[in-house]
């Protein structure tokens, strides 16, 4: 995935989701070795970020207090997106899944790497 897709990504799949909460995204931060972007409210910080060279995806939750994230390696504080999903997923119900499949049905993933994205 290069920048332009990363970005597209971003816009198309975690934007409409994102700020649909209350978030409002950050200027993205694009590098050779980093793509990143941010969304923020006023207790949360989302960080979704690819590192090209190994091909890794990250979504984490920063909490924020007093204006300070939480600590990145604190899990307890500082959830991923796989934590979530198992910690919630399974109070999810039938209609939010239908309605959640619904909305993100326009997302397409245009090769492995944003499949495992989106």
């Amino acid at each position: 995935m290069n920048d332009q897709d990363f970005l597209r990504v971003v816009n198309e799949a975690f934007t409409p989701f994102l700020t649909g909460l209350g978030f409002s995204m950050d200027t993205p931060s694009i590098s050779g070795r980093l793509y990143r972007s941010s969304f923020t409210s006023s207790r949360h910080s989302v960080s979704l970020s690819f590192e090209p060279g190994d091909e890794a995806f990250f979504v984490l939750v920063f909490n924020r207090e007093y204006g300070e994230l939480s600590d990145m390696d604190d899990r307890s504080k500082t959830p991923r997106l796989s934590d979530l999903n198992s910690g919630y997923m399974n109070t999810v119900s039938g209609a939010e899944r239908t309605a959640n499949e619904s909305a993100f049905r326009s997302v397409v993933a245009r090769d492995e790497e944003e499949k495992g994205v989106t």
